[in-house]
């Protein structure tokens, strides 16, 4: 049986657990992983330095069937791609937030800048931007009926950031994205983030996660492509059938 290998570039092992569980569900194939680090909370000054690393080794190898990349980094209240829309109350975010770009077009950009349209890429691969974090994922695989939609999921990681106690203020915050998690977490009793991950990934229902998350919807279209398209399966099928007759 032939192997599939995935480099997936994130902020730690928690992540690729999650990232890599979520490809194998998606795509009912198995994945030995090579992990490339950001620095945790680094942003996409992060990406900007590491991920020129990992795609220069990647064009340097050239054109693999069975090895595939995930960039992933949380877009922590940037403008959603594609869109571009902005959060809630924009105006009440730190002024340096404020000034953020799409984290999707920008590591898109510096994908296309290395390597070349998306159509050239000499190996398949897919940018995962969760909104507002990866916890919105997780959440909503662990109870869609409750959260409904990422648009209606808190946007900071946790209550006691002085962020959101800014952009709640004077009121006190509610539980956020990470708060929440450790919640869900002790109800499940689950004791690591690495293992909660894990059951998240396992637990995940692709088509039903994309109807209440833009930002996983587009992560799997991307994922999608990397399996031949349907369509020309059955061109040629069609041309079969044809001279058969």
């Amino acid at each position: 049986m032939e192997m599939n290998f995935i480099y997936i570039l994130s902020e730690d092992d928690n992540d690729d657990a999650f990232y890599k569980g979520c490809i194998e569900k998606m795509t009912g194939k198995s994945y030995d992983l090579i992990s490339r680090r950001l620095r945790r909370g680094g942003g996409v000054s992060q990406v900007r330095k590491y991920m020129p690393i990992l795609l220069r080794d990647i064009r340097y190898t050239g054109h693999v069937d069975n090895t595939f990349f995930v960039i992933a980094l949380d877009n922590d209240r940037s403008p959603a791609h594609p869109n571009h829309e902005k959060p809630p109350r924009f105006l009440k975010l730190p002024k340096k937030e404020q000034g953020k770009t799409c984290r999707f077009c920008e590591i898109e950009r510096i994908a296309v800048n290395i390597l070349d349209i998306r159509e050239n890429w000499p190996i398949r691969g897919a940018i995962a931007v969760p909104v507002q974090m990866m916890e919105s994922w997780l959440l909503l695989i662990c109870d869609g009926v409750q959260y409904q939609n990422e648009a209606k999921l808190p946007i900071f990681a946790k209550k006691r950031s002085s962020s959101a106690q800014l952009y709640y203020g004077p009121r006190k915050p509610g539980d956020q994205l990470k708060d929440l998690c450790k919640i869900k977490k002790k109800q499940l009793n689950i004791k690591s983030d690495r293992d909660f991950c894990a059951y998240c990934a396992e637990n995940l229902i692709p088509k039903d996660l994309q109807k209440i998350s833009d930002s996983f919807a587009l992560f799997k279209e991307q994922v999608d492509e990397w399996e031949p398209m349907k369509s020309a399966d059955l061109k040629l099928s069609d041309l079969l059938t044809f001279s058969a007759l």
